[in-house]
C-alpha cells in the first residue's frame, strides 16, 4: 500500500480519513526493538522507551503529564523483539500541538538523571512484582527454552542484572539508533486532512536523525530434538501454569490462512476441540487455548491451561495426547467449516474504525508484505479446505519438538512423571525467583 506522502526526512506518513468523530489516531513504529540491546544490556530499549516517554528536553514529566491531559491527548510506548510502536490520541482541534509534543519526545527526549533513576526504579519493581504473575513467568520461562539461543529467547524487560549494568550514557547513545528517519512508518487515522498532516508532521520531525542503523543478523531459531520439559518451582501452589508449543510461521507466510483456521478449530475459541476436552468433558481448567503468533522471524505456536495442582500431569498429557492426534488425524470437515465461519464473520470488527483500518497499510508497509496481502486474505480465507488446513498444519508444526513449560510446586513425585512422559529428553528445574 502506498503512503499519502512522504516527509522530507523520506519518512513514509499513511492515512485513513473519517470525519465521524473530532478526534485523530496517532501511531509510529520504529523498525527496530529489542533484538538491536547489546549482548548483556538485555532491556535496553524498553528502557530507554521509558526514558522517551518522561517527556522532550525542558520539560518536567510532570508538566509534560499535564499538558497531554490539558490537550486531550493519550501517549504511550511499547516495544517488541523486531520494532517499537508508539501510539497516542488527541482531540482534532489539538493536533498540531500534540504532533509537536509528539515529535519532541521522539527526537529529542530530555533523557535526564533523575528520569534514569526513576525508570530503573520502576523496572526493578516491575520484575519482582512479574515473581507474584505466575502467567507471565511460565511465559517468560516458555520463550527461553522455546528460542534457546535466539534474540526472541531474551525478555524484552531484561533482567535485575542487566538493569544493573545500564548506564545514561549507553541509553542516550541507544535512543540515537533508534530513532532514525529510515527507521519511522507514520499513522494518522480520523478527522485529518493530508495537506494539514504533511505540514504538522514535517515541522514535527524536521530534525530527525539519518542514516539507518543495521540490523542485527538473523539466525533461524531451531528446535531441540524431542520433548524439553521446565519446571518452574513456587511454593503453595493450589493451581498450575502449563504452557506447551513449538515453532510456527513467520508474518507474510502463504500459509498462514490455513494455518489460522487451523489453530482456530483447534484451540482458538471457547468452543475449539483444546476447550472442549479439557474444559467441557473434564473440567480440568477453566480456560484451554492455543495461538499462533507471527513476526518478522518465526514465531511460537503455543497452547495454554491453568488446571489444579492434583490435575497438573493428567491435563498435559492430555494436552499432548491432543496435540499429536490433531497432527497425524487432522481436523473434520465441520471443525474447518465452522472456524472459517468465526473468522470470516469477525472481520468486519477489524475494520469498523478508522484506526483499525489504517493499521493494515501499516503492517503492510512494517513487515514487506505484498500489497494485496490484507485485501485478499479473506478471498483466500474461503478457499481454504480441510485438505490444505491438516497438511499445512503437518507441515509447520513439529510433532516430535515441542518445549513443555510448567509452573507448580515441584516435588520428586512430579519430576519423575514430567520426565516419563512419552517423548521428553530433559527436564530443567528453576526455581520461580530464577526465572
Amino acid at each position: 500500500m502506498k503512503p499519502a506522502f512522504h516527509l522530507k526526512s523520506g519518512v513514509p506518513v499513511f492515512l485513513e480519513t473519517s470525519h465521524a468523530l473530532p478526534l485523530v489516531d496517532v501511531d509510529v513504529i520504529v523498525l527496530r526493538g529489542g533484538l538491536l540491546d547489546p549482548k548483556g544490556l538485555g532491556g535496553l530499549s524498553r528502557f530507554t522507551a521509558s526514558m522517551m516517554r518522561r517527556g522532550p528536553r525542558g520539560t518536567s514529566s510532570e508538566v509534560f503529564d499535564e499538558r497531554l491531559d490539558a490537550l486531550g491527548a493519550t501517549l504511550s510506548i511499547s516495544v517488541g523483539h523486531e520494532s517499537m510502536r508508539v501510539q497516542g490520541s488527541v482531540l482534532t482541534r489539538n493536533l498540531g500541538p500534540f504532533l509537536s509534543e509528539l515529535g519532541r519526545v521522539m527526537v529529542s527526549p530530555a533523557l535526564r538523571r533523575r528520569d534514569f533513576d526513576w525508570v530503573r526504579q520502576a523496572s526493578r519493581a516491575q520484575l519482582r512484582a512479574l515473581q507474584d504473575h505466575d502467567g507471565a513467568l511460565v511465559g517468560r520461562a516458555f520463550r527461553r527454552a522455546l528460542f534457546r539461543g535466539h534474540g526472541y529467547a531474551r525478555p524484552l524487560s531484561g533482567t535485575e542484572e542487566s538493569l544493573e549494568r545500564l548506564t545514561l550514557a549507553e541509553v542516550k547513545a541507544h535512543h540515537k539508533r533508534l530513532i532514525r528517519a529510515p527507521h519511522l512508518l507514520i499513522g494518522l487515522a480520523g478527522d485529518v486532512r493530508a495537506e494539514e498532516a504533511e505540514r504538522l508532521l514535517g515541522a514535527a520531525f524536521s530534525r530527525v536523525l539519518d542514516g539507518a542503523t543495521r540490523r542485527p543478523p538473523r539466525r533461524a531459531a531451531k528446535m531441540r530434538q524431542g520433548i524439553h520439559a521446565v519446571l518452574v518451582d513456587k511454593p503453595q501452589r493450589t493451581q498450575a501454569q502449563v504452557q506447551i508449543g513449538t515453532l510456527g510461521l513467520a508474518v507474510g507466510h502463504k500459509d498462514h490462512p490455513a494455518m489460522l483456521v487451523g489453530n482456530t478449530a483447534f484451540g482458538g475459541t471457547f468452543t475449539s476441540r483444546l476447550m472442549k476436552e479439557v474444559r467441557g468433558e473434564r473440567g480440568w481448567s477453566y480456560g484451554a487455548y492455543s495461538k499462533l503468533s507471527t513476526d518478522r522471524q518465526r514465531e511460537a505456536w503455543q497452547m495454554w491451561t491453568q488446571p489444579a495442582a492434583e490435575q497438573l500431569l493428567d491435563c498435559v498429557a492430555l494436552q499432548l495426547e491432543l496435540y499429536q492426534d490433531w497432527l497425524e488425524r487432522g481436523l473434520s470437515r465441520a471443525e474447518v467449516q465452522g472456524a472459517k465461519r468465526y473468522l470470516i464473520k469477525s472481520q468486519p470488527f477489524d475494520l469498523e474504525t478508522a484506526g483499525k483500518r489504517l493499521e493494515p497499510k501499516l503492517q503492510t508497509a512494517a513487515n514487506n508484505l505484498p500489497e494485496d496481502w490484507f485485501a485478499t486474505y479473506p478471498k483466500r480465507l474461503r478457499a481454504v479446505n480441510r485438505a490444505r488446513v491438516n497438511t499445512a498444519v503437518r507441515e509447520h508444526l513439529s510433532a516430535t519438538d515441542l518445549t513443555v513449560a510448567v509452573l507448580a510446586t515441584a516435588t520428586p513425585a512430579m519430576e519423575r512423571s514430567l520426565r516419563s512422559l512419552p517423548g521428553v529428553r530433559s527436564l530443567t528445574v528453576l526455581p520461580f525467583d530464577m526465572v
